[in-house]
């Protein structure tokens, strides 16, 4: 009998010194679970099974959660949310609830907060105040369950850390097991203070409660958080303030598909059904998707709400040159360019009342630059209207005003020449341009100065038109295209100056060597200049990337031809010929019968 005894304090000393067999020097420090007290009942009535579904709609996690307001706000572990498509909580009572947005995300300090759809008035939980968490207090956790516990396990708050925005982080004396994580933790007197996080090194950890309720989607979140968020594929909500709302989904326009930034948008006016900018902002995806019927509402609601009704009929206006401009394949009849044209007369309108209005010289400057926002907007419009001659008007009378600038001259040029202005007129509108940049001109001034060399190549010009390009490659760096060498290599064949052109087609090819053309552009050259080795080498390359080129068939030909292969080019001739290359043929009777 006493050996007996000796045994089994034996084994309790090994169980309780041992981790692999007893659980820890933590466990040395537990406490036993107690009595749940009264309070625990009315407490368990909010507390909800979280459960969580990936993409196959397989269930992912499980966990405890509980609500926090009556209409279905709540509270949970992050840990069961990562990864998952769709979630469900169930109450104590039996009743589902699926989740339909996720309103924050923590994974720092694990806390998600969601909201479910249906719920009108369920049991809540109130996070206690900063005090009720005081050190040395003793705390218990609940999970969920199906009535209410009889009893749960304790522990003493071992330290208090305070975080980011004041909230605490509470060290605990022990380690509460695995199915506590994600337990709502309360004080013995009841006071809600935080969710139990995974158990490490013998000791449990809680985020404070008062942070799991204030968590929200920030417009400017913090790297971690944005990933918790991009985690769980879930709806998202948006921050609480309606100014934060509008900078998020500002970055969610940049980011978003689509379908997610509607819903956002949806989302943001069903919130504040009075702000205008909500209806603007959820047109433009809309005619994305060529919903122009809905879009056109909305731009008709935004026009009602809009404070600043010049601005708001720009927009409009601007809405519907956009569609018609990139999308005018797809038919919506009631949106025209004289549409777009009254909606910015109107703008326009309320600019002169603006004006008339304006009580001091700064802010009829502001209404000025407004002013003319509207007139190039116009002269837009017009020119795709088109109404050449009116667009030319206006950009001629806007830039004899006091906002010139290289941009309006480029502007008029271009409208000038689609007018059928001569190349010369159009030349010096460019050169006027191009001189009211500061030396040294920079980067900016490269797309003038391109264009007026391609205005020189039409003239003839040739030389001077290499000359613009040159000047285009510098201000760009080199950090130009094998398109540009190409181009610029067509010029100075023109030009006559074959070095410069053979130098750039080998640039061309250098940067796309599978880009047939530009090996029979240079065969064509070399042959120019009686580099018939040259020649026949390029255009030979020049068929092995592209087999069915009738001209590099026919440059080879005559090359070989010229070199006294007769046969072997007439070959070649034949090839081109079968290609539907006329010229072969006058070759072929001329050089090779």
């Amino acid at each position: 009998m006493k050996k007996s005894i000796i045994q089994n304090l034996f084994i309790g000393f090994v169980l309780l010194f041992t981790p692999s067999l007893g659980g820890g020097w933590g466990e040395v420090l537990a406490q036993p679970e107690q009595p749940a007290p009264k309070w625990t009942a009315k407490a368990c009535k909010a507390i909800v099974s979280v459960l969580t579904y990936d993409r196959n709609n397989e269930l992912l996690h499980s966990g405890t959660g509980a609500f926090i307001t009556p209409d279905g706000v709540g509270v949970s572990d992050y840990s069961v949310w990562r990864d998952a498509y769709s979630g469900a909580v169930v109450d104590q009572d039996g009743h589902r609830y699926e989740v339909e947005r996720i309103l924050g995300a923590d994974d720092t300090y694990g806390v998600v907060r969601f909201r479910v759809s249906g719920a009108k008035k369920v049991s809540t939980l109130s996070a206690a105040t900063s005090s009720a968490a005081a050190q040395g207090r003793s705390v218990l956790a609940l999970t969920y369950g199906k009535s209410a516990p009889v009893s749960c396990p304790q522990a003493v708050i071992e330290k208090k850390d305070v975080v980011e925005d004041g909230f605490a982080y509470l060290t605990l004396s022990t380690a509460f097991p695995d199915k506590f994580t994600g337990a709502m933790l309360f004080t013995v007197e009841g006071d809600f203070v935080g969710i139990v996080q995974s158990p490490i090194a013998g000791k449990s950890y809680a985020t404070d409660s008062r942070h799991a309720t204030a968590i929200e989607v920030e417009a400017l979140p913090k790297r971690t958080d944005a990933v918790a968020l991009q985690n769980i594929h879930l709806r998202k909500g948006l921050p609480s303030a309606q100014e934060e709302a509008l900078v998020y989904l500002y970055f969610q326009s940049r980011s978003a598909d689509n379908d997610t930034y509607i819903d956002l948008l949806d989302l943001f006016v069903s919130t504040w059904p009075d702000c205008a900018e909500g209806y603007l902002r959820r047109a433009t995806p809309l005619m994305d998707l060529q919903r122009f019927g809905e879009a056109d509402r909305d731009l008709q609601t935004y026009l009602r709400l809009a404070a600043d009704k010049g601005q708001a009929e720009a927009n409009v206006a601007n809405a519907i040159f956009s569609k018609l401009t990139y999308q005018h394949d797809v038919a919506y009849e009631p949106w025209t360019y004289d549409l777009a044209l009254e909606h910015i007369e109107k703008a326009l309108a309320e600019n002169d009342r603006q004006m008339a209005a304006a009580a001091t010289d700064s802010l009829r400057r502001a209404v000025g630059q407004t002013r003319y926002g509207y007139q190039l907007q116009k002269a837009q419009i017009l020119m795709a209207k088109p109404d050449t001659e009116a667009a030319v008007a206006l950009y001629e009378q806007l830039a004899s005003g006091p906002y010139r600038s290289p941009a309006l001259l480029y502007a008029e040029a271009m409208a000038r020449q689609q007018r059928g202005d001569s190349a010369s007129v159009l030349i010096a509108l460019l050169d006027s341009a191009v001189a009211m940049f500061p030396e040294p001109i920079p980067e900016e001034a490269a797309t003038y100065i391109m264009r007026r060399g391609q205005l020189k190549a039409l003239q003839g010009r040739y030389r001077e038109a290499v000359l613009d390009y040159n000047q285009y490659c510098y201000l760009k760096n080199n950090k130009v295209s094998a398109v540009f060498y190409y181009e610029r290599s067509q010029l100075e064949v023109q030009g006559r100056m074959y070095q410069q052109a053979l130098d750039d087609l080998d640039l061309a090819i250098e940067r796309a060597p599978r880009e047939a053309l530009y090996y029979v552009e240079k065969s064509a050259l070399l042959l120019r200049v009686n580099e018939l080795n040259s020649c026949i080498e390029n255009a030979m390359l020049a068929l092995r990337i592209d087999p069915d080129l009738s001209d590099a068939y026919r440059i080879l030909g005559y090359a070989l031809i010229l070199k006294g292969d007769k046969a072997g080019g007439r070959k070649n001739l034949e090839k081109a010929v079968a290609l539907g290359d006329e010229s072969a043929q006058e070759l072929i009777d001329k050089y090779a019968n």
